[in-house]
């Protein structure tokens, strides 16, 4: 007898206090956090946000981390070091 398993895809509700995120006034002297999901051609939009944003602003640094593979979640500590080091951070998905 074939077993079949159906997953539901859907991700539950935000809550209802749920927010946007405070954002700064500026982003000149801010570190800037690029998080690349590993998908074709996400680390070359990134770096085309970086050129862009570095036109406008004089970042303090910029830290560029990777997801091992783009079909699972950020590793906690992937996002644990976004958070410790970066004021502001950019994902991006490729193709």
């Amino acid at each position: 007898m074939t077993r079949v398993s159906i997953l539901d895809p859907t991700s539950p509700p935000l809550p209802v206090d749920a927010r946007m995120a405070e954002r700064p006034d500026s982003l000149n002297g801010k570190v800037l956090g690029l998080l690349d999901n590993n998908k074709l051609n996400a680390n070359k939009l990134l770096d085309e946000i970086e050129r862009l944003l570095s036109q406008r602003y004089e970042f303090a640094d910029v830290v560029r981390l990777s997801k091992p593979d783009v079909s699972r979640t950020c590793p906690t500590d992937t996002m644990e070091d976004l958070v410790r080091q970066c004021d502001v951070v950019v994902t991006a998905i490729g193709d």
